[in-house]
């Protein structure tokens, strides 16, 4: 009987030290992560889910589904929305797509990150020719070799013009052997944007004293070199918004010499979009047949 009340006994003392351990151990645990925490900037507050089983807590952010490059603009393709835990979560985070569409990256962007608003711009006021190139347009511009070219040189930005192109070959009757006009037009751009209309003045004109030049601007070279309400227009283009075709038509007529080809720069309407069948041409033995008009 006596071993008995021993090995009871026993085992009870056996029990408690496993208890006082195992408290010991969930303390030791406890603090432990309580100092983690510390390190990554929570409190005592986060380790209540932590050691409850809840889930962590966390925040919808919006997240790159692409890489972007530097200067690209963003769409809504290369956006999508996440939940992030809440200690993963980063300064600047945006948490709307429609905050960010159609700013502009100003730092290489990589598919996963969160998007952050210093990473991009609205560029407001922003006046370089790059952001003023409709999508799917190229600018080309064009040297105006006579003002008359270029509607007497009143064409502004902002315009709306049509290309008319002008091949003016000959070719040889093969009956007398006699050369004659070739002269083909047809409109090879319509409806165009006007980007941008570049002017130099002449700053530089002959002393009448034949000892040197003076550097004359404004109210100075208008009196002295060309009268008071005269200018001379030493070099002026033209940049067009062109799509990539109509740019590979319009350089193929600027390159020719001019008495093989040439263009009209026509001015429209404001307000009319009106388009001519580009298929139509015209050539010298159209000249004096009756007009038709093209809807």
């Amino acid at each position: 009987m006596a071993r008995s009340i021993t090995a009871a006994a026993s085992n009870n003392s056996r029990n408690r030290g496993i208890l006082m351990l195992a408290a010991v151990f969930g303390l030791l645990s406890a603090g432990l992560m309580f100092a983690f925490l510390q390190t990554k900037g929570g409190d005592s507050s986060d380790i209540t889910p932590v050691l409850s089983g809840a889930t962590t807590a966390s925040e919808t952010v919006v997240i790159l589904t692409r890489d972007v490059a530097v200067g690209e603009r963003i769409t809504e393709d290369m956006l999508t929305t996440r939940a992030v835990p809440v200690t993963a979560l980063l300064e600047g985070r945006v948490t709307d797509t429609e905050a960010v569409l159609g700013k502009i990256a100003t730092a290489p962007l990589f598919a996963g990150e969160q998007m952050l608003t210093p990473k991009v711009t609205t560029f407001e006021g922003e006046d370089t020719l790059t952001y003023k190139v409709p999508a799917g347009m190229r600018a080309l511009s064009l040297q105006i070799p006579h003002e008359a070219w270029n509607a007497g040189g009143l064409v502004q930005p902002g315009d709306r013009v049509d290309i008319l192109g002008i091949t003016t070959f000959t070719k040889v009757d093969p009956l007398t052997g006699e050369s004659e006009p070739d002269l083909v037009a047809g409109f090879i751009a319509q409806n165009v944007l006007v980007l941008a209309v570049s002017q130099t003045l002449v700053k530089v004109v002959p002393n009448n004293d034949g000892d040197s030049t003076t550097e004359l601007t404004g109210t100075e070279l208008s009196a002295q070199a060309f009268g008071e309400t005269e200018t001379y227009q030493e070099a002026v283009s033209v940049t067009l918004a062109l799509t990539p075709a109509q740019a590979a038509k319009v350089a193929i007529i600027d390159v020719l010499d001019d008495d093989e080809g040439q263009y009209r720069i026509l001015v429209r309407q404001q307000g009319d979009d009106d388009e001519v069948d580009s298929t139509i041409t015209w050539s010298f033995d159209d000249i004096f047949k009756p007009s038709v008009t093209t809807q």
